[in-house]
């Protein structure tokens, strides 16, 4: 491609308004104007009388059904109000002796007037009496209705524990407490109890061969952990555990530990809770630990990324309030009751509100296992 060669003669720098007519200039500066700078007023009063139209069609169409509404409500309050409300035989007898005019004996001039005293009034019965013989129509039960049990406990649970108390005496076995206590009291009853009768020491462990309960094991998570679901989980053993008098090493490190964790926290559970079921050393030597999982400070459950689901358990419910909210300040106050927008946020918030958090704790972590019971390796071989 080839450009053209320049001009040798100087740029025109004459201005071309100068050299043409007014009419020219004048159609020019028409057509440099956009078509929508154009103004059609005829077009636009068409619309805008079109739209003034719809909307007060639609006003009087709005207005015209509230107030049919209201005159039905009205109307049918009449109805109502006119309607005699009904009444029993007995009381129709009734009305009907008061309604009799008194009746006048005549008698002798001599003897003088005897007015005759006025009948009894009859009773109004609130039901229709029934001779002897003569089925009743009872209203019937409502087979959804559960029976009542009324039991009164209220001593039940002191005399229970007083008999248990005599009952045990001088031996070891714990004084339960009583129940409904409260917490403290329900959670010693399940561990066994405090305090009782006299303990007696007796010597049933080996120191050499056995790693007590109440020993920390440390060891490194080798698999990351999601409460969504429940699952199996592995860890390695960081540091030799030595036995009760620390003569002999009885798990050394890189021993494997295999577990469960459990899935549906609940609301505000932050940790994760985990069991540590067997440990399995290098040597193939296996024993069932049934210990929970601790921090590395000690505390109960493992600790990692919480996540709430704050916006799927209540994105929905909030924004279905929002929406019943405008489409009430939509319809003015004009008494429509409008539910729906409620009931379903309800419902909403019914059935994803129980979702429970999700506690993610990434591999590596460092924890430790709280021995939960004595491990007795008496009868394994000794660690080389």
């Amino acid at each position: 491609m080839r450009l053209p060669e320049k001009a040798s003669a100087h740029a025109n720098d004459v201005d071309p308004r100068e050299n043409e007519t007014t009419e020219i200039i004048d159609l020019a500066s028409r057509t440099s104007y956009p078509a929508v700078a154009n103004r059609n007023r005829r077009s636009d009063a068409v619309g805008l009388m079109a739209g003034i139209a719809f909307v007060a069609l639609l006003g009087t169409a709005t207005l015209w059904g509230l107030s049919a509404s209201k005159v039905d409500n009205e109307q049918a309050a009449a109805q109502a109000a006119a309607t005699p409300a009904p009444t029993t035989p007995a009381q129709d007898a009734a009305l009907a002796a008061a309604a009799e005019p008194q009746q006048v004996i005549a008698v002798d001039a001599g003897q003088g007037y005897v007015p005759q005293a006025d009948p009894a009034p009859a009773a109004v019965f609130a039901a229709q009496p029934v001779t002897y013989g003569e089925t009743v129509s009872s209203p019937a039960a409502n087979p959804y209705a559960s029976p009542t049990l009324v039991f009164d406990g209220g001593t039940a649970p002191a005399a229970a524990a007083a008999l248990a108390a005599a009952a045990a005496g001088a031996t070891d076995a714990p004084v339960a407490p009583v129940p409904g206590a409260g917490s403290a009291g329900d959670f010693a009853a399940r561990v066994g109890g405090m305090g009782g009768g006299t303990a007696v020491a007796r010597q049933d462990i080996n120191p050499a061969t056995t790693v007590t309960q109440g020993t920390m094991i440390p060891a490194i998570l080798e698999t990351a952990i999601n409460t969504d679901v429940p699952g199996f989980v592995r860890a390695v053993v960081s540091q030799d555990v030595r036995s009760f008098d620390g003569s002999r090493v009885l798990v050394p490190r890189s021993s494997r530990l295999v577990g469960q964790y459990q899935s549906g926290l609940q609301a505000g559970q932050r940790r994760a809770y985990v069991i540590w079921q067997r440990v399995i050393r290098p040597d193939g030597v296996t024993v069932n630990l049934q210990s929970p999982a601790t921090a590395f400070d000690g505390t109960a459950g493992i600790e990692g990324q919480v996540n709430s689901h704050f916006f799927s358990r209540f994105g929905s419910a909030m924004l279905l309030s929002v929406i019943g909210g405008l489409t009430t300040l939509a319809s003015g106050g004009a008494g429509i009751i409008m539910g729906g927008g409620q009931s379903a946020a309800n419902t909403a918030l019914q059935q994803d509100g129980q979702r429970p958090p999700t506690v993610r704790v990434r591999m590596g972590e460092p924890i430790r296992v709280y021995t939960a019971r004595d491990l007795d390796f008496g009868q394994a071989p000794a660690v080389r």
